[in-house]
């Protein structure tokens, strides 16, 4: 794409992710706490910008910043994904969710496949052969459920957490160890051996924060790609560059 210049926008619920991109590979990741911007990055010549958010108010203001330098895209309003959805409330699936799918279509996962972010929260999205979204799973994120705990348990004190040696702890550090990164592992490994069973050829690629640690431990096979999101923006710009 020559000099083209994109602006790469995913705003989490406590993290903000940031990229720019030739249209074809990242440059510049930076991530920064949501409701913090960059000026640095603002202030940059840039052909288009494509964002997604699970925030609107923060969402609102980025929009209206980078409308002031280009043309670009929000993921709620684009008409071109590579999935068709089977939900309940389609207005309900969040961007973030749509930005890890169409990452997987980038990486060139073939459906059906899941996409597994450790965030916030944990999510999964599962998109079956048919190329359809028929939806997945929430459950509590690893570290804010570890953050909460060690806030409400007098005895125990956040500390980092790293890949656990064994499966049994034996002190306090990797006792947490083995109940969050084994324990989160094992309910990925859950849902994973139960979907494969409907879905034999499945596949799967992990995001997320925590997954850097996870993705050591799990017994399937699955990518891991800490950018998903990101890779996402760029698979939407490519389907829907008619919009800009």
């Amino acid at each position: 794409m020559g000099n083209f210049t994109v602006v790469l926008v995913d705003i989490g619920n406590t993290r903000t992710k940031l990229a720019l991109s030739d249209g074809e590979s990242l440059s510049s990741v930076v991530e920064l706490p949501t409701g913090e911007f960059d000026s640095h990055l603002l202030s940059k010549p840039m052909d288009a910008w494509v964002l997604s958010s699970v925030v609107p108010p923060v969402g609102t203001v980025w929009t209206e910043l980078l409308s002031k330098k280009a043309p670009g895209l929000t993921l709620k309003k684009v008409d071109n994904f590579d999935i068709t959805f089977d939900v309940r409330k389609k207005a309900e699936v969040g961007e973030d969710r749509l930005a890890d799918i169409e990452g997987a279509f980038y990486l060139g996962l073939k459906p059906p496949f899941i996409t597994i972010d450790f965030g916030t929260a944990s999510v999964i999205n599962l998109v079956t052969p048919q190329h359809e979204f028929v939806g997945g799973v929430i459950g509590p994120g690893v570290m804010s459920s570890y953050e909460c705990l060690t806030s409400k348990a007098a005895l125990l004190k956040e500390v980092p957490l790293d890949v656990p040696e064994d499966l049994i702890g034996r002190d306090t550090k990797t006792n947490l160890e083995s109940g969050f990164i084994l324990g989160f592992a094992f309910w990925a490994e859950g849902f994973y051996a139960r979907l494969k069973k409907q879905y034999p050829d499945l596949s799967a690629v992990l995001t997320g924060g925590a997954a850097k640690i996870i993705h050591q431990v799990i017994d399937f096979p699955a990518q891991y790609e800490p950018h998903l999101s990101l890779l996402g923006l760029l698979r939407v710009l490519e389907l829907n560059k008619h919009l800009l």
